[in-house]
């Protein structure tokens, strides 16, 4: 059955202001997140904006939900080798990185981003998991997850280029994997 055109028209402006969400996040973090700028620039009262998203909580969130699916719609096939789509997710989290920090001083105060924080840790660690039990150990598995998690961590803080960060984190699962990752 065909959408309404009121629910064609929510949907479209839902996507319009996501859309504009994502640019303002990605050009300045969170800082950059404004409700007014973007009513503004899409010629809207400030109120509707909180009509779809009732806080910039809510439209930090859903916009980050939203960069997240982008990302999982382009993953590699699992013909492709682990440690290949590995590196690849740690690729496009490099993006992300800047805004993990505002979320986790959001997720302070703000229990709509501290459920989506602890459900991004859960997925992240669970993806992690999945390619690593084949060849990690279960009683090791754990500590394996959270020491590569830290470490592409540090290689964001740290700002090293594609290449420094492919070889680090290529040294630390051939470590953790006692080389059997491929």
């Amino acid at each position: 059955m065909p959408k309404t055109r009121p629910a064609e028209s929510r949907d479209d402006k839902m996507d319009e202001i996501l859309s504009l969400a994502e640019e303002r996040l990605r050009e300045g973090g969170f800082q950059a997140l404004s409700v007014a700028a973007i009513a503004r620039e899409l010629g809207l009262a400030q109120n509707a904006i909180y009509w779809y998203f009732p806080s910039k909580d809510e439209l930090f969130v859903a916009t980050m939900r939203r960069m997240l699916e982008k990302i999982a719609a382009r993953k590699p096939s699992k013909r492709v080798g682990d440690l290949e789509r590995i590196l690849w997710f740690t690729d496009r989290f490099e993006a992300l990185s800047g805004l993990r920090g505002a979320m986790r001083d959001r997720a302070e105060t703000s229990p709509v981003v501290a459920s989506f924080a602890a459900e991004l840790d859960g997925l992240l660690s669970r993806m992690l998991s999945n390619v690593l039990c084949d060849h990690v150990g279960e009683d090791r598995l754990p500590l394996a997850v959270e020491s590569f998690r830290a470490t592409v961590d540090g290689t964001f803080v740290k700002g090293l280029d594609k290449r420094s960060r492919h070889e680090l984190l290529t040294f630390t699962l051939e470590q953790l994997t006692a080389g059997a990752i491929k």
